[in-house]
């Protein structure tokens, strides 16, 4: 569904069940999780402004929620702040992360585990959060279902969308229910399976990319696919003098 900036809506840090970052690194999402706290007392604090004409002091609530009071409290001193001036702010950072910081291993610990292991898969990460999300909370389905996951991906700064995921029982089919998507997906074994490789095997990769680069046509890539491939991976087996490429499929024989 949609996630708006309307101050009627329900939404805040805490009111998914999940949520899932554009990860580069970890630190990153968990600085932007923490950072949703800080708007969200912002957000109370001036509501509470305008429901009480007030600019020096508020009635009763002192622009906070009962059930945010604590955390509103901590952030007093930046509510009343320009949002540039919280940017660079070291104190408020530290914070934050104090605060949200049960929140962020409640919430994020799913979806952040593969990329942790795996690191920054740029275009891919927000998806890679989604599939390590489904990976874990699939393994117990019953639990799952009823429970949304709040999605937000994020560029160089341009750009940024936020959005909803609810987690369903099928009803029409039962071809993709998320108990079955997690055993696919199955992160946990197929991580644990990796090979660690010296580093002059990237380098014999690299150089054989460079000479594909510089070798013309025909051509045919000097690299072992009966080595790292896994089954079902196509792969480029020639390039003819028409530059027309051949492609062909690894399997296990």
């Amino acid at each position: 569904d949609n996630i708006t900036s309307n101050r009627s809506t329900s939404f805040h840090a805490e009111s998914a069940n999940y949520f899932v970052f554009h990860a580069p690194y970890n630190k990153l999402v968990q600085k932007s999780f923490a950072r949703l706290f800080l708007l969200d007392a912002r957000r109370r604090y001036e509501k509470n402004l305008e429901e009480n004409d007030k600019d020096d002091s508020m009635t009763g609530s002192n622009g906070r929620s009962e059930h945010h009071g604590h955390y509103d409290t901590s952030l007093q001193q930046w509510l009343s702040k320009s949002i540039e001036e919280t940017y660079t702010d070291k104190l408020l950072e530290k914070e934050l992360k104090q605060i949200s910081s049960a929140a962020f291993k409640s919430k994020l610990s799913d979806s952040n585990a593969a990329s942790k292991k795996i690191g920054n898969t740029y275009a891919a990460s927000v998806f890679m959060g989604i599939a390590s999300l489904v990976d874990k909370i699939g393994q117990d389905e019953t639990s799952a279902i009823g429970k949304n996951a709040v999605v937000f991906s994020y560029g160089s700064g341009s750009m940024a969308s936020m959005y909803r995921l609810h987690i369903r029982k099928p009803e029409q089919q039962q071809k993709f229910t998320i108990g079955k998507m997690s055993k696919v997906i199955n992160f946990s074994e197929r991580l644990s399976s990796r090979k660690e490789l010296e580093a002059k095997e990237l380098d014999e990769v690299m150089d054989c990319r460079e000479k594909m680069h510089k070798a013309g046509v025909p051509y045919q890539p000097q690299y072992d696919v009966n080595t790292r491939l896994f089954p079902g991976t196509y792969y480029l087996k020639s390039i003819n003098a028409n530059w027309t490429r051949v492609y062909d499929r690894f399997t296990n024989n």
